[in-house]
């Protein structure tokens, strides 16, 4: 048998755990998990009008200060997903950022990967969760796995 003491610290050990893991599981929740984006597919335009309605489009040209990370500093066209809070920042050299919003102005990197050169259109599609780059007379599709 384990003695008095013994039986304490087991005790302090068990609810121990039992309160980090509540801890893990309540930091966890409060973010929304990361899918990366890989390449799907490309096709030729149009696409069906159902999906063509709930499209975000990207803004391209002169963009607003939105932060100071250097991918947003750099981007030619940008992005928001506000439901996930992404912001998508495209390059015209074949390259696209995805960052997820920290807090007002800060980004963390999620993910970087390369895009058909100089699209002419950017769009999401948030119930999907895909992207829709238009180059060359084709949309390349990327969506997250």
């Amino acid at each position: 048998m384990l003695s008095g003491n013994m039986e304490k610290i087991i005790r302090i050990v068990i609810v121990f755990a039992l309160l980090m893991l509540v801890v893990h599981r309540f930091i966890r929740g409060r973010e929304p998990r990361y899918r990366p984006y890989d390449y799907l597919t490309r096709r030729k335009p149009p696409l069906p009008a159902a999906i063509e309605q709930r499209l975000i489009a990207a803004v391209f040209g002169p963009l607003e200060d939105i932060g100071h990370h250097p991918a947003v500093l750099q981007a030619d066209a940008l992005l928001v997903d506000e439901v996930n809070q992404l912001l998508f920042c495209y390059s015209a050299a074949g390259s696209l950022t995805i960052l997820r919003q920290q807090s007002q102005g800060h980004y963390r990197e999620m993910q970087s990967l390369a895009v058909p050169l100089s699209c002419t259109a950017m769009a999401l599609d948030p119930e999907e969760s895909k992207l829709y780059f238009e180059a060359d007379g084709y949309l390349f599709v990327y969506g997250a796995s």
